[in-house]
Parts: C-alpha cells; sequence; structure tokens
C-alpha cells in the first residue's frame, strides 16, 4: 500500500516551492539581479515552510477580514492584486496568509485570471480564500484558450500605468554605472542636438554588442541623498531618448554607429546610454518583509516636495536591507517635541503617526522604488518606511 501520508508531504513540499519560486522570480526585475535566477539559488525557508502549514491548517482569524469582503467575487478585466486584497482584507499585504490554503488548487497562487471565481470560505472563527465553494472538494474553473504566453492574461499586481515611466527608463544610477556607461562622443557636423533618425557615434559598448539592440540615453541630473546620514546614494538619471546600435565597435578607438528612435530631450555630445531593459510584468504577490525594515523617504517624484497617494517616492533602503519586489512597508511621521503645560512644561514626544502604505516594485541594492497606495497624509522627504505591523 502507498504510504499516502508522505506522498501528501512530497506534494504540499513541490507546491510551496513552486510558490515561493513564483513569488523570488520577481527578483529579476531589480538592477542587481540581471542575470536570471536559477532554481538551484532560490530555497524554502524552515519559516517560510512553517507559516504555509500553519495557514492551511488555520486560515486566518474573520475579524482580519475587510468589513465587507464579499463571499465571492469574479475577477474582472482591470483589476490588480493590490485591489483585490483590499477587497477583503484590514491589512492587504496578508493576501499570502488568506490565498494560502489554495495552494492546493493552482500551480501559481500569486496568477489570478479575468473570469476566475473567488470564493471566501468561513468556518469556526477562521477564513481562507478558495476557487472552489464551500463543500466542494473538486476544483471548477471556466474552460479557457490562454496565448502562449500563459501569464500574459493574469491581472498585474498594482496598475501599470502609474508605474510604466520607472519599469523601463533608467532612474537611479550609482557611481559605478556612471563610470562605466557608453557615451556619446560624436554628432553630424549640422548638429547640436539629435533627433529622430539622427545618427550619433559612440564609444564604450562592447564590440559583441548585436546590431539591431537598443539603448537608452540619459544623464544624470542631481544627486539623491540619504535624508538620516546625507549620503550620496547614487544620482537621479534623467531619461533623454532610446537609441539603436546600427554598426558595432569599429577601428582602433572602437566607436560604434547609432540611430536616434526617439528623442524626448537633448541628446548630444557627452550624453550616457545603458542597455534597454526588458519589459517585465509586475505579478508578484503584496507581502510583508521577512525581516524588520526601517527606512526614509528619500524623494517624491512628479517635481514635488509632498506628495500623496498613486505617487512614486524613492526609499533609502534596498536589496541590502532585504527588500524585494511585492514587499508592503508602512509609511509614518516622526511624532513632534511638544512641551507638556501640565508637567512643569517639559519637553514629550509625541508617538510616531502612521498614515499610509506603500508598494515596493523595483529594487536597486541601496535604494529603491515604491508605489503610495493608501495616505491620509502628504508624504514628505524623511518619513520612515517600516514593515507594517
Amino acid at each position: 500500500m502507498r504510504d499516502l501520508t508522505k506522498e501528501h508531504q512530497a506534494a504540499s513540499g513541490r507546491r510551496l516551492h513552486a510558490f515561493t519560486l513564483t513569488l523570488l522570480s520577481a527578483a529579476s526585475i531589480t538592477a542587481a539581479a540581471s542575470l536570471p535566477v536559477r532554481a538551484a539559488d532560490l530555497t524554502v525557508t524552515a519559516a517560510q515552510q512553517a507559516e504555509a502549514q500553519r495557514t492551511a491548517r488555520q486560515g486566518i482569524p474573520i475579524a482580519d477580514l475587510a468589513p465587507n469582503a464579499p463571499s465571492q467575487y469574479t475577477v474582472r478585466n482591470g483589476d490588480t492584486l493590490w485591489g483585490i486584497s483590499g477587497r477583503y482584507l484590514r491589512q492587504p499585504w496578508r493576501w499570502p496568509e488568506l490565498w494560502g490554503m489554495n495552494q492546493q488548487q493552482i500551480r501559481n497562487p500569486h496568477l489570478i485570471y479575468p473570469g476566475q471565481i473567488l470564493y471566501l470560505i468561513q468556518s469556526e472563527g477562521r477564513a481562507w480564500l478558495s476557487t472552489t465553494p464551500a463543500g466542494n472538494g473538486t476544483v471548477q474553473l471556466s474552460p479557457r484558450i490562454r496565448g502562449g504566453d500563459a501569464d500574459g492574461a493574469a491581472i498585474l499586481s498594482i496598475s501599470a500605468s502609474d508605474i510604466e515611466p520607472f519599469l523601463i527608463r533608467p532612474l537611479v544610477v550609482d557611481e559605478g554605472t556612471l563610470a562605466t556607461s557608453a557615451r556619446i562622443v560624436a554628432v553630424p557636423e549640422s548638429r547640436v542636438y539629435l533627433g529622430r533618425d539622427d545618427s550619433a557615434y559612440a564609444r564604450g559598448i562592447a564590440a559583441d554588442a548585436p546590431a539591431g539592440s537598443d539603448w537608452q540615453a540619459y544623464r544624470p541630473v542631481t544627486p539623491v541623498r540619504d535624508p538620516v546620514t546625507n549620503a550620496v546614494l547614487g544620482y537621479e538619471a534623467e531619461y533623454e531618448g532610446n537609441v539603436r546600435l546600427a554598426r558595432g565597435a569599429q577601428g582602433p578607438d572602437a566607436v560604434s554607429t547609432l540611430q536616434v528612435t526617439q528623442a524626448q530631450q537633448e541628446m548630444g555630445v557627452g550624453t550616457l546610454l545603458m542597455p534597454q531593459p526588458a519589459r517585465e510584468a509586475v505579478r508578484y504577490m503584496p507581502h510583508a518583509p521577512d525581516t524588520e525594515v526601517d527606512g526614509r523617504v528619500a524623494k517624491v517624484y512628479g517635481g514635488v516636495e509632498f506628495g500623496g497617494a498613486r505617487q512614486v517616492v524613492v526609499l533609502n533602503v534596498g536589496s541590502k536591507a532585504g527588500l524585494e519586489p511585492g514587499q508592503v512597508l508602512a509609511l509614518s511621521r516622526a511624532g513632534e517635541t511638544v512641551h507638556d503645560r501640565t508637567d512643569h512644561n517639559r519637553s514629550i514626544r509625541l508617538p510616531d503617526e502612521r498614515y499610509g502604505l506603500a508598494f515596493v516594485f523595483r529594487v536597486f541594492p541601496g535604494v529603491s522604488y515604491a508605489l503610495v497606495t493608501d495616505a491620509s497624509n502628504v508624504i514628505s522627504v524623511g518619513d520612515r518606511a517600516t514593515s507594517p505591523r
């Protein structure tokens, strides 16, 4: 007779491993992980295994559900994983706990498709999310034909329109990148600045770079400083346009010929170049960091000093601090120092004021980018970004 217990445990382990790979594969979008992520490099920690097993047994307390959490919900075009999380949970970053039971039903729990029906199961004070109604032990999904890229129709974690420029353009570059970037060294005599279809000449592009490859043109603008230490975290890169490699490096000075395909700003001699990054879908599951994170807002994008919801911010922590795409951080402002007039005017410090959440979507070694999803106050440089409680 087969040992069904051991077989079930082995299957659960395979499902958990697949689930972890899908979460960690989001690291490929970061600058620190330009090489493909190998399955051999990824492990499932004992803590992750214990959490998955606990959730599968217990679900989450019903008290943690959003006040109007639907008993069932049909996923629609335009939905985001964060938006659906908010329908069900008071704390949307706890989505993996609510969804954990469903690891038995679909291979990639972070991939949810339009037309799929989600069922909220409640029993004895606990709750789970499932793709089958209560009491039904079989998976019943509407059959559909998906294209060659099976993930292509899956909903995104957060709205692509809010973060699109930050996924495909250089944002902050470090000293090393500045020193090693290719650069335009000459333009046609009749030109001062380059426009679409103009030719240009560059040095620093590797001789084996394929003809037809696309490169981004940028220039460093201002340093981004750590609001705590004032150290330079990197240099903000202003996107100027795109060029295509028409002919590889030629001659003793290794000069490459380029053609401008897009000119958004004034490009010319001295403009820096970096390879066009691959565009990847943002489909990582929202979750809290596994370790304690204590960062600060280093910059608010949009040419403003203060920001609000749906604004992108730069944080002074990145992969070196354990951050990865998909993690959710709480935003708060340090409490003011006031005088207690009831106690001889003694100075006291008020508690920190938590006012919002930020969804990390792109990570570099020393900085990261996050979309502010919720904010009841304005965001300011120096505000704290910490692990949510």
